[in-house]
């Protein structure tokens, strides 16, 4: 049985019991009204995803799986954090720079976040800090259960990472990134 949460109607802000699905229309027993729901606190959920990753969960059609472990498992029910946004932002000044590249993969774990390759020798600045990497490391964004799992206090990981052809939701796993890092 689904674990319900409450929302309020769009129209009437009545509360409704809510599974928790996105891509499926509400219907308020109070006005009437249907409403597809949202998070509308939430800010882009697919913001950390490699749109390769989000199309085969689409044609597999196991998108809305993936959008609730990244709503839930991965942003803990919360917006992206200025690190997080920081981390965008570091990647795109390192690729109009020409200092990495992003790969045709993506990380094995939800959100599954594009994996970029070092093209040179470099650093990686963040939360004041800069972090060095070397030509030919790869460089990933951390989410939450990584930083949690290892105590990184900064959403990036730079190494040499292994190949697996296996994607997983975060809420299926214990140990998410147990055996992924070299």
């Amino acid at each position: 049985m689904a674990l319900l949460q409450k929302i309020e109607c769009q129209n009437c802000g009545a509360p409704i019991d809510w599974d928790g699905s996105y891509g499926k229309p509400v219907n308020c027993e109070y006005c009437g009204a249907t409403f597809m729901p949202a998070a509308t606190g939430m800010q882009d959920v697919w913001l950390m995803t490699d749109p390769v990753a989000r199309a085969r969960y689409e044609f597999n059609g196991t998108l809305d799986k993936l959008e609730h472990d990244i709503r839930y498992e991965v942003m803990r029910g919360q917006d992206w954090s200025d690190l997080d946004r920081e981390y965008l932002r570091e990647i795109a000044r390192l690729k109009a720079e020409g200092a990495v590249r992003k790969l045709a993969s993506f990380w094995a774990i939800s959100p599954h976040p594009p994996i970029y390759r070092a093209r040179r020798d470099g650093e990686f600045r963040i939360g004041g800090q800069r972090i060095p990497f070397k030509k030919g490391e790869e460089i990933v964004w951390a989410c939450p259960m990584t930083r949690d799992r290892f105590d990184l206090e900064l959403p990036v990981l730079i190494a040499d990472f292994s190949d697996t052809r296996v994607q997983q939701l975060c809420g299926e796993m214990s140990n998410a990134m147990q055996g992924r890092m070299r």
